[in-house]
């Protein structure tokens, strides 16, 4: 945890005081490697989490009985975090800013282990569907992610999503993507030793530029989930995941 320490600093200096307490990186960090494939194949890379204040770090997530008894039950508003989105599984709801989670993310979890024929395949894990069952499905997607090797990560250790309050500046983003990147994240990328990565979002491959060459990965830049695309370029977005998921696995 030491770089993450260290980390923090670095960004809070760049950030000031929006950045967060240490302690909500910590948070993530324990979601993120409870996921942690045994072999990495596939990293995806986000740019972060969603700003989590102190009060919300307080919630406790009360799973089903049939949910892995060793699952973190600290929440954070990361989607590795089963609470995120979902808050008929906290001890106490959050209301301000609203809890909505991030679905499209989740479009993403499935679509990298799954073959998608169309918008209904994601009835399982979407709103609508019953509490019971859509938190079974999260996780069993959760634990194919794990399985087939694929390991989300953010670049950013710190938050750049603050609910209800404009981004940083744009350089200030690609700062932080880089300071976490040389301090924290890139040597965690490259111990793991994948075959591929996926950059969700641009500004993540630009900020990163030649530092991906270290990793000797095959580098794919996908958009984000809620670019302005049409329907069909967001299917095929979704199809790529699971094209390079499946190119990664043929190695093993």
């Amino acid at each position: 945890m030491n770089t993450i320490v260290e980390c923090h600093r670095r960004l809070s200096a760049l950030l000031g005081p929006e950045a967060e307490p240490v302690d909500v990186l910590i948070r993530a960090e324990e979601h993120r490697r409870y996921w942690r494939p045994d072999r990495v194949k596939v990293v995806l890379l986000a740019e972060s989490h969603v700003y989590t204040t102190i009060g919300e770090l307080a919630r406790t997530i009360v799973l089903p009985s049939s949910a892995p008894s060793d699952l973190p039950r600290g929440f954070v508003r990361l989607v590795y975090c089963l609470g995120y989105g979902e808050n008929r599984l906290l001890n106490r709801p959050i209301l301000a800013p609203p809890n909505s989670g991030t679905p499209q993310f989740w479009k993403i979890f499935y679509s990298c282990v799954n073959p998608l024929t169309g918008h209904s395949d994601f009835a399982g894990i979407q709103a609508s569907s019953a509490v019971a069952a859509r938190i079974e499905s999260k996780i069993e997607v959760l634990k194919r992610l794990r399985e087939r090797g694929v390991w989300l990560l953010d670049t950013s250790l710190a938050a750049l999503y603050l609910p209800g309050k404009p981004k940083p500046a744009a350089a200030a983003v690609e700062r932080c993507l880089q300071v976490s990147w040389d301090c924290h994240v890139g040597d965690i990328v490259s111990s793991s030793g994948p075959s591929e990565i996926v950059c969700i979002g641009k500004g993540v491959a630009r900020a990163l530029g030649d530092r991906f060459s270290a990793t000797q990965a095959r580098v794919t830049v996908l958009p984000q989930p809620n670019a302005r695309l049409s329907s069909a370029e967001h299917g095929e977005s979704l199809r790529t995941y699971f094209r390079v998921v499946e190119r990664a696995n043929a190695l093993a």
